[in-house]
């Protein structure tokens, strides 16, 4: 048996969504609806479909592993310089880059108990505790347990904004409150994962911060809005001191031809891409009442999904709803139900109706 790391079995795995495929094996359904993995509903646009056709017929080619073409499309969208823009497979491998080039025995990260897995399991990537920080009782981050928090050992804070799985957001003044709080060699990760879908007056991208200060990074992806989930594509934007370090960690070659192309493409169609937020507001805003018509609580979300309950058995709940093939995600005692077509939504209210 080989040598392995000696806390390899105490390095936690990401559990995904269950697959539709597996949900059709496991429970003998063919109808499905999958709400558990804040997928887009609709397919790439079709400009970007064609992209993708063509460019596939370069897979015997290595990709651009600086993806000049993507990094510079990115630099003009956002207004920022193209060596402050970094491009990689997806914001989730950016994440774990960014916590082994900031982590290592003696170190900590600090982040909301309350937030994206991801941020456990990359720190346990880089051999860094975790110092979790309790979520307020308006599910909100608590941008000031998270400041205090940081200790001398701390070097890197991630802040998920809107959060992931609340749907909650922090506004502008807040975001900027925490990183004012935070010492300069600390690495303030702002995840902008949703940040599309955000309608609330008060939110604001912190992308002019993390031009403006060397340890603040925003992290954007593909995966969302744009419905490149499938292909992992995502950025960061910061100080290009910063992103040159930070990069080192990145495996050469990390994106594909296809990714990249389609990428590029998809950012062409920004009327395409706000006629899909308008779609989710109001999806999300269906269900949202939904729940609430079944005398179900929920929170109110600024993202491309709904966090349902408190709800008396989220587990039996969840287990009852993909018996009948509606696939959705629990969170201890609440369930997390990504924005679906509007058939799919009314599936699920009408499933939830029957069984609650």
């Amino acid at each position: 048996m080989p040598a392995f790391r000696k806390d390899l079995s105490a390095i936690g795995v990401y559990t995904p969504g269950k697959p539709i495929e597996e949900v059709m094996r496991e429970y003998g359904v063919t109808d499905i609806v999958k709400m558990a993995s804040n997928e887009c509903p609709q397919e790439p646009f079709p400009e970007v479909q064609a992209t993708i056709a063509a460019a596939a017929r370069e897979s015997h080619r290595y990709p651009d592993t600086g993806a000049y073409n993507l990094t510079n499309d990115l630099a003009a969208r956002h207004g920022v310089h193209a060596d402050q823009v970094w491009v990689g497979p997806g914001s989730t491998p950016i994440l774990v880059s960014m916590a082994l080039a900031m982590g290592g025995p003696g170190t900590s990260a600090v982040f909301s108990q309350q937030s994206f897995i991801m941020y456990t399991i990359a720190s346990a990537y880089a051999g860094t505790e975790p110092i979790r920080v309790p979520i307020g009782l308006d599910l909100r981050l608590d941008v000031d347990g998270m400041a205090t928090a940081v200790r001398p050992d701390t070097t890197v804070l991630y802040l998920c904004n809107p959060n992931n799985p609340t749907g909650t957001h922090l506004g502008r003044d807040n975001v900027a409150r925490l990183v004012d709080s935070v010492p300069e060699d600390v690495l303030v990760v702002i995840d902008e994962a949703y940040e599309e879908y955000v309608t609330a007056p008060n939110h604001a991208s912190a992308i002019p911060l993390a031009v403006e200060r060397e340890n603040v990074i925003v992290t954007r992806t593909f995966s969302k809005v744009y419905g490149l989930a499938g292909l992992r594509i995502g950025y960061a934007i910061g100080a290009a001191p910063t992103l040159a370090e930070l990069r080192r960690l990145q495996v050469p070659f990390a994106t594909t031809n296809v990714s990249l192309a389609a990428a590029r493409e998809a950012l062409r169609h920004q009327e395409q891409m706000a006629e899909r937020v308008k779609a989710n507001t109001a999806g999300r805003d269906d269900l949202a009442a939904g729940m609430r018509a079944l005398g179900i609580d929920c929170i109110d979300s600024e993202t491309n999904f709904v966090l349902m309950g408190p709800v008396s058995d989220a587990a039996a709940l969840t287990e009852k709803l993909l018996h009948v093939g509606v696939i959705v995600r629990q969170f201890g005692d609440h369930i997390r139900v990504t924005v679906g077509s509007p058939a799919e939504n009314g599936r699920f209210l009408a499933t939830l109706g029957e069984l609650s």
